[in-house]
């Protein structure tokens, strides 16, 4: 209100003056040229203030410096408002922390599955079945690659049919086959009583012989019965020796056919991700066509190679840190599994097997990873920050900087940088412990630029 007032004050003593000589004063806008003469401008401007007399000549320069008073006042409440409404920069901060770098021997390792699988159908027929799940949208979709699937879980089914016509053809022989086994045991039963009634008549017949009381045909005459009542017996036993053949052969013919009805479905053998779907509906699969690729993601491999010097150094059942790149902030740890005992023939080196957990499927079977093996150097803790808190210094330098938040004052400050370790940078001087950095979009913060920090 204050100000207001005095800016009508001002106006209110330069009313009555005329706009032409709403400017400073005319000594100040045209100087004299030092010389001989004076400017044209400033003959023109002291002749006509000569004419309008001393009154209106104090009048002007009243007017004049009213004026002058006014920018000045109207510079300075802009400026106050344009400072009024630079507000704080809300910031994220991190502290400058130290970091043990790792020693040794990096080497580059690819992650894959411990256990793939390629499925295919023992039997050939039209796919009628694929299992569903629930997409994001609610509606029912095939497996893709990436979709996890337990143990048991029927993945695809072919068309029954054939193979139940089958089944009763088989169930259908199986029982001829017993009927079969049955007439010859009840044929070798038959054959077994008369063959003991012929061996009592023969026995008898040869006594009766012996004594003279039988004459000879009647003693040739159970002597074929008796032969005869043995060979039937003999055929008996083979004719059931035969059913009994032909009833294991319906056995296994049925057990074929149930078998050939049970290989329609596919199950998934174990707990794993899919890899690859190659069939559809209706889609004719046989023994020769992968259905699907599973691949077991409870636990990962990673596999490296090593020269000589270093596999002879490594031994199954040493445990070992891995880096993935796509993951730089989580350590994983391993055990070695295996130990190349022949080096490969182009590359000359040794194949290593890193065995990790991994249930919750964080590592993917392509991830690139990293490891360190050698005797750990006596090494010093550094400070680092982020990689995104690093600036230039200055437009144009070829030199860097980092942010640091004083109190609620932005400062920039130079640093020389050392060696990167994923997604942090060592500061080798310029920056103390427990000082905060700006950890992002420190590039848009200039110098005394006030800044709130969020968290």
């Amino acid at each position: 209100m204050r100000r207001h007032r005095v800016m009508l004050r001002i106006l209110s003593a330069l009313k009555g003056s005329r706009p032409l000589w709403c400017v400073p004063h005319p000594g100040l806008l045209f100087p004299k040229k030092r010389g001989r003469g004076e400017g044209m401008p400033n003959r023109w401007v002291r002749r006509s203030l000569l004419a309008e007399g001393g009154f209106r000549e104090t009048r002007i320069i009243a007017g004049c410096v009213a004026w002058d008073l006014l920018l000045v006042f109207l510079a300075s409440c802009s400026h106050e408002t344009r400072k009024a409404e630079k507000a704080a920069t809300p910031v994220r901060v991190i502290a400058v922390e130290n970091f043990t770098p790792r020693t040794g021997e990096r080497y580059s390792a690819s992650i894959e599955p411990t256990r793939q699988v390629n499925l295919a159908f023992r039997v050939s027929g039209f796919v009628q079945y694929l299992h569903q799940i629930r997409s994001a949208d609610g509606r029912m979709r095939s497996l893709e690659p990436g979709d996890m699937v337990t143990a048991g879980t029927v993945l695809a089914r072919l068309r029954q049919e054939d193979y139940d016509i089958q089944l009763r053809q088989a169930q259908g022989q199986q029982t001829a086959a017993r009927e079969n086994e049955k007439a010859a045991v009840a044929q070798l039963g038959q054959a077994q009583a008369a063959n003991v009634k012929a061996d009592a008549d023969f026995a008898r017949a040869k006594a009766l012989i012996e004594s003279q009381s039988l004459t000879q045909p009647d003693f040739d005459s159970a002597k074929a019965q008796y032969d005869s009542a043995r060979s039937q017996l003999e055929a008996s036993r083979a004719q059931l020796d035969a059913a009994v053949a032909q009833l294991d052969a319906a056995d296994a013919a049925l057990a074929s056919a149930r078998l050939a009805q049970q290989d329609t479905s596919m199950v998934a053998p174990f707990s794993a991700a899919v890899v690859q779907r190659n069939i559809e509906l209706g889609t004719l699969a046989g023994p020769s066509t992968t259905a699907y690729s599973l691949a077991d993601l409870n636990s990962v491999k990673a596999s490296f190679g090593v020269p000589d010097v270093v596999a002879v150094r490594l031994k199954r059942g040493t445990s070992l840190s891995i880096f993935a790149e796509a993951l730089p902030e989580r350590e994983f740890r391993g055990m070695i599994t295996s130990v190349a005992a022949v080096a490969d023939r182009n590359t000359r080196l040794f194949q290593v097997d890193l065995t990790l957990s991994n249930p919750q499927a964080v590592l993917k079977p392509g991830m690139i990873a990293t490891l360190s093996l050698g005797s750990p150097a006596k090494v010093e803790h550094m400070p680092v920050v982020p990689l995104s808190a690093v600036v230039r210094a200055h437009e144009g330098a070829n030199g860097f900087a980092v942010v640091v938040v004083d109190g609620n004052q932005a400062r920039r400050r130079e640093v020389t940088l050392g060696n990167t370790y994923g997604d942090r940078i060592t500061v080798v001087r310029g920056v103390r412990l427990g000082e905060r950095v700006v950890a992002s979009g420190a590039a848009l913060i200039a110098e005394g630029d006030n800044v709130e920090v969020i968290p």
